[in-house]
């Protein structure tokens, strides 16, 4: 397997911390594996300086290091880039990075360590008040941050590498954590790539993708608490042909994959059938499958993006639901007559990780057509009206026109809708190639296995396990 390789040209600079939050289930984790990449890529330019100190031997003081030798270092190891373009990145992530530093570079327990230091410094394992270390054990590399956004407050960023040749996989993991009224609270994410023999003998690249967050209701009660884990009921991989297999069925085909999202929610719940303060589980599960666009080529989109949820007691009524475009009324279902588009506006709204309003059908479909893109709202902005996707000038009495100039996405940044016509044509040509809302909707039972299978098990044992350390930040295990 090859490496991942730093290229200039996909290098991204970003100031969150995790991949678009709001993003739901698979969505969320086609994001990860994008988003985690690139990331370490980012961690390249970031860290060159503290990368080249590991090759260094270990010295009880800080060593001088001069910035020319780490560049040649670099480039020896990254041949064919672009220089200057290279510096710009560097300037920006890290400005210190282009000048000459001092830096500590110590062994501790089979683990090599390099921090920035001041000159004459003595060098130790106490990395945690720097603001950068670079560690690594065997085959895995980890890159650690701290940003003390005020006096009292430390955050950590912890991303790693591990390039397992002898297993043909690759781990990336990233952890962001911090105390928050005695806790260690944060996020998790892991992408495991792989490979897998298919039966037409040809390799493919395989996935593992997991993300968990944690965080407990504040003593104040204003910040709710929240638990929730995503992953893939198996690796699974990508190709034109969903009929394809792994010989050693190892991984399977995205679109015979389920994408799970298993949560607990503390905060105000009103739904159909549960209506409480409390906390309640609430799950989600994506079925996928592969659409073909206008132009012939294949897209893969949710079918099925179902919901399930239940006062964390597991007793009582629960709201189970899936997202589709129409609905018939059937009383025995629990059903509304409805056509407000919501599986279009799902799968539109997570694919371009939309935040500052979530677009109706008709809005994404004024995208498609040029018009302008307009939603409805009460006077005083508080409630908002989708029209049904059969007639986008039915409105009800009440409600005004906003006309919008752009959408904000999770990144905070501005989204043109010339840039989204495509896609909004894209989706809308798709929305009728797969059956929606065919597969059975979750039931408790299905949650009570969710909860107790040892798939899920495992991957919540393994992330979570950082928040359970004195220092979920060591970078020296």
């Amino acid at each position: 397997m090859k490496k991942i390789l730093l290229c200039t040209a996909s290098l991204f600079v970003a100031n969150q911390v995790s991949a678009a939050p709001n993003l739901q289930g698979y969505y969320q984790a086609k994001e990860l594996v994008s988003y985690t990449v690139n990331k370490i890529q980012q961690n390249k330019a970031e860290f060159f300086m503290l990368d080249y100190a590991l090759t260094k031997p270990a010295q009880p003081q800080a060593q001088f290091l001069a910035n020319n030798d780490a560049l040649g270092y670099f480039q020896a190891k990254n041949s064919g880039m672009n220089w200057e373009e290279f510096k710009r990145i560097v300037q920006k992530v890290n400005p210190e990075g282009l000048r000459d530093q001092y830096v500590c570079r110590t062994d501790m327990s089979g683990v090599k360590l390099a921090y920035i230091a001041k000159r004459d410094e003595g060098c130790s394992g106490n990395y945690d008040n720097k603001s950068m270390a670079i560690s690594q054990k065997d085959t895995k590399v980890t890159f650690f941050r701290r940003w003390d956004f005020d006096p009292m407050q430390s955050h950590f960023e912890i991303q790693s590498y591990d390039n397992n040749v002898s297993a043909n996989t690759e781990t990336l993991t990233m952890d962001y954590v911090f105390k928050f009224e005695g806790r260690w609270i944060g996020d998790s994410v892991r992408v495991i790539k792989g490979q897998s023999v298919l039966n037409d003998s040809s390799t493919q690249p395989t996935y593992d993708v997991a993300y968990y967050q944690y965080s407990p209701r504040s003593r104040s009660g204003l910040i709710p608490g929240a638990e929730s884990l995503l992953y893939s009921d198996s690796p699974y991989f990508i190709t034109d042909n969903t009929e394809d297999t792994a010989v050693d069925n190892s991984a399977n085909h995205v679109a015979k994959t389920v994408f799970n999202t298993f949560g607990v929610m503390d905060s105000n719940y009103q739904g159909r059938n549960v209506n409480t303060d409390g906390s309640v589980y609430w799950v989600s599960r994506d079925y996928v499958n592969q659409y073909t666009l206008e132009n012939s080529t294949k897209a893969y989109f949710v079918s099925d993006p179902q919901n399930f949820v239940i006062d964390i007691s597991m007793t009582g009524p629960f709201d189970s639901w899936v997202q589709v475009d129409a609905t018939d009324w059937d009383p025995e279902k629990g059903t509304d007559q409805a056509s407000s588009g919501g599986w279009v506006s799902h799968a539109f709204n997570n694919i371009h990780n939309i935040t500052s309003v979530s677009p109706t059908f008709c809005m994404i479909e004024d995208i498609a057509k040029g018009r302008p893109v307009t939603g409805y709202f009460t006077e005083d902005g508080k409630m908002g009206w989708v029209p049904s996707m059969n007639d986008c000038k039915a409105v009800d009495p009440g409600y005004v026109p906003k006309v919008y100039s752009h959408f904000i996405n999770g990144n905070g940044e501005e989204v043109t809708f010339s840039s989204l016509r495509q896609s909004a044509q894209d989706i809308i040509y798709v929305r009728k190639q797969n059956p929606q809302g065919e597969k059975e909707l979750l039931t408790l039972d299905d949650v009570k296995a969710m909860k107790s299978s040892p798939r899920y098990l495992q991957i919540k044992r393994d992330l979570s396990q950082r928040l359970a350390w004195a220092k979920p930040y060591d970078i020296l295990k």
